[in-house]
């Protein structure tokens, strides 16, 4: 059950939760968003209408499945409503992996 290095995930600790049988029951910890500030801009984009967040982040990151990183560098909790109105500004961040973040 180990995140892959790519997913959102990757960092979090594994925790197990002990139920009340005894059986161990192991669960990743809670992500908690980083501030916008600490997001370096690799690029911006400006949305169209009916884009949705997985093509831009595979037009970005050559992966949809990054589309977490736009979405926590623009303060966007419903990947549905990214890209939403159309013409929306996205900063596109630098991993912060790479950015030192």
């Amino acid at each position: 059950m180990t995140p892959g290095p790519s997913s959102r995930y990757a960092r979090q600790t594994i925790q197990t939760y002990v139920a009340p049988d005894g059986e161990m029951v192991p669960y990743i910890g809670r992500r908690v968003i980083p501030d916008m500030d600490r997001y370096q801009p690799l690029d911006r984009h400006r949305t169209v209408a009916a884009e949705r967040i997985d093509q831009v982040a595979d037009g970005f990151y050559g992966d949809p499945l990054q589309y977490w990183r736009v979405c926590d560098a623009n303060g966007v909790e419903r990947p549905a409503e990214a890209c939403m109105p159309a013409a929306r500004l996205l900063v596109i961040p630098l991993p912060l992996e790479l950015s030192g973040g």
